[in-house]
């Protein structure tokens, strides 16, 4: 092969299927930003933006959390970029995540690839799954675009050679962003180049990490470009900064061997300024390494692991299939612009972003002996060994190469995403406004942005039948500032009420949707009205808007509605009431994961334990990364058993010697730290 090719192809895998969406419009937290604790002093750059514009958002977007654990036989589409040494694999209607990074020369496979598609509640819209390497963006989190399709174009370079260009329009924080992704010939490492373009005038937060899966093995070793380090704590309560390999997480263990932590953890490696390429690699019992490297950029590398223990390899057997003979556990290695996850950074407006980032492998046999010296001598070695294989000088002649590739208008589209980014050139073209050079949206009318088109064209937002699911959301301002301009009914009453209720305007969207009430009744508008009323702290009158709502249009309700209803009933302690509206919801539907969680909740109040003991032998697709709500319903049981047995009332101290003495199943066991 002279010159590397990309193409469309497929794969069949046991796969989950990804099901519907969740309905309702989830509002933001209005805690914009999180609290951080510090362990020690921190300096003053790595003090700023701690936790800013981190709380939780998902807006316009739909919560995709209508998965199963069901396996079949599925055919995925895929992109494929190769040149004689390497062939990457990409997953278009998952994120355009890479799969596969595949050593056709030494027939080995260099990242972690799962044998099988399993959603689980690890992202921000909650479907994620593991494996090969994800572009988070936007948003603290894995991103909202993990489980959806994103366009997949191909070109070519002033060579000759074909690359592809993973691209969308980001409806959160309204950016663009594009991942070109390189193999020239000869190339033995995978070169892509990221673009970020906020073209508003006005500010946006920013985020990025590139989340790399690696195997994980009994001995592997990981490095960084420094050794200075911000660590988290282990009940992740607070960041602290200290030198590897020894951490106060765990005393006088070496850390760069993730083996060794008995608990779910990771660091951040914070490069200097000075730094122009850092990197980040592990090292395995064969000497292997795999790195990545980066432009300055993308100056901070991170490791997180699940931990030796019982719920990290819970965790890794629950996300893939520990029967499989590709089964591997894995860590992550990530990159990303600030110094953690929690630390905020500022995109000005009309500015861009952009960094490239090498990925590759080599095999030295005397590599062995450096899982057995000190880190710091180690980590020169390995150190040198990246600087030959991929050179400073390199890295900087390709990003310039590519900087220039990256506004190339693409020759074919390999995949079609979804449509918002094509609806945006519309919005823009009617407006007389362009879209960044680089970017194709093909023209697709579909359910989901036709309501849109017909408000561009025709000034008016069209009505729809209140038991009909609304066809999307929408919180982008100037698609806010056309509903306020049309004649109005109960739907556009709605979506401008969301919108307010979502840049905090509360009071505002709630006249909104009473508005739409006025118009036309609708579960939705109770529904908000219902969420108001919660964040308000009034309980009861939230209560009556969801009772109002499920008795007025009960058959037709969609289940994440009684999912919020029996929540706040748990909320109220009205355990009876939710019992008897359980009952009655089994009669006629098969309850959603997050009903039943809700009634073992209440059975566990009323005595039910029978019921109890069943939900105590599922595994549960839904249970979020670090939730433990099952756990505490299970000891919360065992701890009442003992009580009665010993015919006395369940007391702390019964409760603390039942949680050192009893083990969950494994089955609902998903602690990140066992206590």
């Amino acid at each position: 092969m002279s010159e590397s090719k990309a193409f469309a192809s497929k794969i069949s895998i046991q796969g989950a299927y990804l099901g519907g969406e969740n309905p309702l419009p989830i509002f933001r937290n209005q805690n914009r930003d999180r609290s951080v604790k510090f362990l020690n002093e921190f300096s003053v750059e790595q003090s700023n933006l701690v936790g800013y514009e981190t709380g939780e958002i998902y807006l316009p977007h739909r919560w995709q959390d209508r998965y199963t654990r069901e396996l079949t036989a599925t055919e995925i589409t895929t992109v494929v970029l190769e040149n004689e040494h390497l062939r990457a694999t990409f997953l278009p209607e998952l994120g355009g995540r890479l799969y596969s990074l595949f050593d056709k020369e030494n027939q080995h496979e260099l990242l972690f690839t799962n044998p099988i598609l399993q959603f689980a509640n690890l992202s921000i819209l909650n479907a994620w799954f593991s494996g090969g390497i994800e572009w988070n963006m936007g948003q603290y989190g894995h991103t909202f675009g993990t489980c959806s399709p994103v366009h997949i174009a191909k070109l070519i370079d002033e060579d000759g050679n074909e690359f592809i260009r993973i691209y969308d329009y980001e409806r959160t924080r309204n950016f663009y962003w594009a991942v070109d992704c390189h193999l020239p010939t000869g190339a033995k490492n995978l070169r892509v180049h990221v673009r970020i373009i906020n073209d508003r005038s006005e500010m946006t937060p920013m985020y990025w990490w590139t989340n790399i899966a690696v195997r994980e093995t009994p001995k592997a070793r990981v490095f960084g470009s420094t050794d200075e380090v911000i660590f988290v704590d282990q009940g992740f309560a607070g960041y602290g900064s200290s030198k590897l390999p020894y951490l106060p997480t765990v005393p006088d263990v070496d850390l760069s061997f993730p083996q060794n932590f008995p608990f779910a953890n990771e660091y951040f490696f914070q490069n200097p300024k000075s730094m122009s390429s850092p990197w980040e690699s592990i090292l395995y019992e064969d000497g292997q390494v795999f790195y990545e490297r980066s432009t300055a950029a993308l100056r901070y590398k991170k490791m997180f692991c699940w931990g030796n223990h019982v719920g990290g390899r819970g965790w890794q057997e629950f996300l893939s299939d520990a029967s499989s003979a590709d089964f591997s556990p894995y860590l992550e290695l990530q990159a990303g612009l600030a110094p953690t996850q929690l630390h905020g950074y500022q995109m000005p407006g009309n500015s861009a972003i952009s960094f490239t980032q090498f990925f590759g492998s080599f095999t030295k046999i005397e590599n062995q002996q450096l899982l057995n010296v000190k880190w710091s001598t180690a980590q020169e070695k390995i150190s040198d060994q990246i600087e030959k294989v991929v050179p400073k000088d390199l890295l900087e002649s390709e990003n310039l190469r590519f900087e220039k590739l990256a506004t190339q208008t693409p020759l074919e589209i390999l995949y079609q995403g979804n449509s918002w980014g094509a609806l945006e050139q519309m919005r823009r073209e009617k407006s007389g406004e362009k879209i960044p050079a680089g970017f194709i949206f093909e023209s697709a009318r579909n359910v989901q942005i036709s309501e849109w088109i017909e408000l561009l064209e025709t000034g008016n937002f069209p009505d729809s039948e209140v038991n009909e699911t609304p066809s999307s959301w929408m919180v982008q301002k100037e698609w806010i500032s056309l509903l306020e301009n049309s004649r109005q009914n109960w739907l556009s009453a709605l979506h401008i009420g969301n919108y307010y209720f979502e840049i905090g305007e509360k009071e505002i969207a709630i006249n909104h949707w009473n508005q739409s009430l006025e118009y036309k009744s609708s579960p939705w508008a109770l529904r908000n009205l219902a969420v108001a009323q919660r964040e308000a702290g009034n309980l009861s009158h939230a209560l009556d808007f969801y009772e109002e709502a499920i008795n007025k249009f009960a058959p037709e309700l969609h289940d994440a509605f009684y999912e919020e209803y029996l929540q706040l009933l748990i909320t109220a302690e009205k355990y009876e009431q939710l019992w008897e509206i359980y009952t009655e919801i089994i009669l006629i539907r098969i309850p959603s994961e997050r009903i039943d969680l809700a009634a073992a909740k209440a059975a566990l109040q009323l005595g039910h334990y029978q019921f109890l003991e069943q939900i105590f032998t599922r595994t549960f697709a839904q249970i979020r990364e670090g939730e433990s709500t099952l756990v505490a319903i299970w000891f919360e049981y065992q701890a009442t058993l003992a009580a009665q047995r010993s015919g006395v009332v369940v007391d702390d101290q019964i409760r603390k010697q039942v949680r050192q003495s009893a083990r969950p199943p494994k089955n609902i066991d998903f602690r990140m730290i066992e206590s």
